[in-house]
C-alpha cells in the first residue's frame, strides 16, 4: 500500500514536492468506457457562483489572473 504525504496545515497554500513530479500511475482497464458528465449550463453557473468568492481570495490569485489576461482587444 502507498503512503500518502501528510496533509498541509489549514490556511497554508503551497505545493507538496511530490506533486511536482510527473509520476502518474494509471490503471489499465480494457473494458473501461469514458463518459462525460451531463450537467446543465445552469448547474455549472450555480457552481461557479458558489466557488468564485472563495477562489478570488486565495493568495496570489489576483496576480495569476492578471498574467492570464489577453492584452489585445477584440470584438466577438
Amino acid at each position: 500500500m502507498k503512503k500518502h504525504p501528510t496533509p498541509a496545515p489549514p490556511g497554508k497554500y503551497e505545493l507538496n514536492e511530490a506533486a511536482l513530479e510527473p509520476n502518474l500511475e494509471f490503471p489499465v482497464v480494457s473494458d473501461f468506457i469514458s463518459k462525460t458528465p451531463r450537467l446543465g449550463p445552469q448547474v455549472m453557473l450555480e457552481r461557479i457562483a458558489q466557488t468564485m468568492p472563495w477562489r478570488s481570495t486565495r493568495p496570489g490569485e489576483q496576480e495569476r489572473r492578471a498574467r492570464e489576461k489577453v492584452a489585445a482587444e477584440f470584438v466577438l
